[in-house]
């Protein structure tokens, strides 16, 4: 249920942005932006955010299976975006980079109370370099953004008993981003913004070395709401 939350979510701010961007396109044939959003610019957000792991350890055995889709990974996000617009009419089209520090955390154990393993996941870190493309309308900038993301997220075994065989696997592929947002020019300079974005991976790890052969683990996706700050030099 969460992932078609997420997705559609993520896919409604892409059809919002591209709508309003073709529907301006036909209503306004000569259009004429009151803000100029081309330039440099630099700013900040925080925001909360989701993310989805799966696979398990001990599958076979129902008692002390840890399977972490039972992770309920969440917490807050906050992180720096540095970016560059160019503009034709009201169309603005760029690129932007982030680094987005998260606390998307969450830990669980075995399903009898009497196994000494847990489990926990953990997202630190989602960074991003997106394209972006959006329609000026007055002081406000509706776009659409898509790229490349990389992760840098964990998933950890700790035995708590008396047999220390912990283990950890990292992942860091790179995966895919989408979303969508919208800024207002609150001045010349200062302009903020709220978006929202959809991670998306493939990224699995195979756990043999914590004993059974073939079990894996995947980081499948995330997604981040935010508010934000720009400081444009144009």
């Amino acid at each position: 249920m969460k992932k078609i939350l997420l997705g559609s979510t993520t896919a409604l701010a892409l059809f919002l942005a591209l709508g309003t961007t073709a529907q301006a396109a036909d209503i306004m044939p000569e259009p004429v932006a009151a803000t100029d959003w081309s330039g440099f610019y630099v700013g900040g957000s925080l925001g909360y955010g989701w993310a989805n792991m799966s696979g398990c350890h001990d599958c076979n055995d129902s008692s002390s299976v840890l399977d972490a889709e039972e992770l309920d990974l969440e917490g807050i996000v906050g992180g720096l975006h540095a970016g560059y617009n160019w503009q034709m009419d009201n169309i603005v089209f760029g690129i932007e980079g982030d680094v987005t520090f998260t606390d998307l955390s969450d830990s669980a154990g075995a399903p009898d109370p009497g196994e000494s393993e847990e489990q926990k996941g953990d997202v630190d870190l989602l960074a991003s370099v997106r394209a972006r493309l959006g329609v000026a309308l007055d002081d406000v900038l509706l776009y659409a953004t898509g790229g490349i993301a990389i992760p840098d997220a964990s998933w950890e075994v700790k035995n708590t008993g008396f047999d220390p065989s912990d283990g950890d696997v990292d992942f860091d592929d790179i995966g895919g981003v989408v979303g969508g947002g919208l800024e207002y020019a609150a001045t010349d300079m200062v302009r903020l913004r709220a978006e929202g974005l959809y991670y998306f991976f493939n990224d699995k790890e195979s756990i043999e070395d914590f004993g059974n052969s073939g079990e894996e683990v995947e980081l499948e996706d995330a997604f981040i709401v935010r508010g934000g700050v720009s400081f444009y030099f144009n």
